[in-house]
């Protein structure tokens, strides 16, 4: 007989119950969010486990690596489908959670996830840090911002270098903004050093890596691009179809089709947020910087001109994906084709 797992995992303890192939309970209980604790729990001499299935989560990767290393079979499974799965359930607990995993892994009613190398994971990792410190650096800046222009002092537009000399310049003469100013510019040239130093990290790895130089032939694609992309995709191999990448990084629009209703609205934001927002600033720089002539920058043109700028971005940046996925898979760089070429 076969036996089927559904793990709830919090951060402490996981909710665990087994049942067998006819979907009725035969073991269920806690057990601390551990992989050796969660494969004590389940072992059972005679007992054959064909799958074991949990949620995608913070600790999914770490737990799927871990079981899987104990020697079973593991899916982490799409939480969207989970939870459409369990919206008729009317009492939710995490014991309740753990049957319906169970109960979904036996019957194979959801969706697995790519579970990505401990290489990708790492430079995850260095990337959503260095988006922290941008984030936070973009803070401290517009806090600036809004406490000068309260007293009606306006920054402009200003260059990351000249930004603490004119904030300085300001707040001059005022002791209350001299003080806030100095101590944030502080704290923003702290966060700009560690910034540097993990650019210059992510550099080296881009260099290392001859996927990542090859993706970076491309027109708008730097560096920080190409990590992003090659990082959430981890396998090209598992895409069928190049053009599957767009949808799934959820730069399509969404559809609501009934009868004679049929509309489209804006794109889905579905997958990788971080991906989606690299590949839409590579298409501004694409469109907007990058000098040379290209196919695909000619297309987006087109596109600006017809529905505006910003649709241009979104059908470029989905389009970029679409190529870097197949210059991926074909191991060559971006052909650039001339003015004559494209028309003749």
């Amino acid at each position: 007989m076969q036996f089927f797992v559904g793990i709830d995992v919090s951060l402490e303890s996981s909710s665990i119950c087994v049942i067998d192939e006819r979907g009725v309970v035969i073991k269920e209980g806690k057990a601390a969010s551990e992989p050796e604790a969660i494969a004590r729990f389940i072992r059972h001499r005679g007992r054959k486990v064909e799958h074991v299935g949990l949620e995608t989560g913070s600790l999914s990767q770490w737990l799927h690596a871990g079981l899987t290393k104990e020697g079973f079979r593991v899916s982490v499974m799409e939480a969207r489908h989970v939870r459409a799965a369990f919206a008729a359930m009317r009492v939710k607990t995490d014991r309740n959670d753990a049957r319906g995993i169970a109960q979904l892994v036996r019957l194979g009613w959801f969706k697995s996830v790519h579970v990505k190398a401990p290489s990708a994971q790492e430079t995850r990792a260095l990337l959503n840090a260095r988006q922290f410190i941008v984030d936070k650096v973009t803070g401290i800046e517009n806090s600036m911002r809004a406490n000068l222009r309260n007293f009606g002092l306006k920054v402009g537009n200003v260059s990351r270098r000249t930004w603490a000399g004119r904030a300085r310049e300001l707040a001059a003469g005022i002791p209350a903004l001299e003080t806030l100013v100095e101590s944030m510019l502080k704290i923003r040239e702290v966060l700009l050093q560690e910034l540097h130093s993990l650019d210059r990290k992510l550099l080296e790895a881009a260099r290392a890596d001859p996927i990542v130089q090859c993706l970076m032939t491309a027109p708008g694609v730097g560096a920080i691009v190409a990590l992003t992309f090659r990082n959430a995709v981890d396998d090209p191999a598992r895409f069928k179809r190049s053009k599957d990448i767009g949808p799934w990084l959820g730069l399509t629009p969404t559809r609501y089709q009934s009868g004679q209703v049929d509309r489209s609205g804006h794109v889905t934001k579905a997958g990788d947020a971080a991906t989606r927002t690299a590949l839409y600033e590579a298409a501004t720089t694409l469109l907007g910087r990058v000098v040379k002539w290209s196919a695909l920058k000619n297309w987006g043109l087109r596109i600006a001109r017809r529905s505006g700028m910003k649709k241009a971005r979104v059908a470029v940046a989905r389009k970029l994906a679409t190529i870097l996925h197949c210059m991926w898979r074909s191991q060559s760089p971006f052909r650039w084709a001339t003015e004559k070429e494209a028309l003749a």
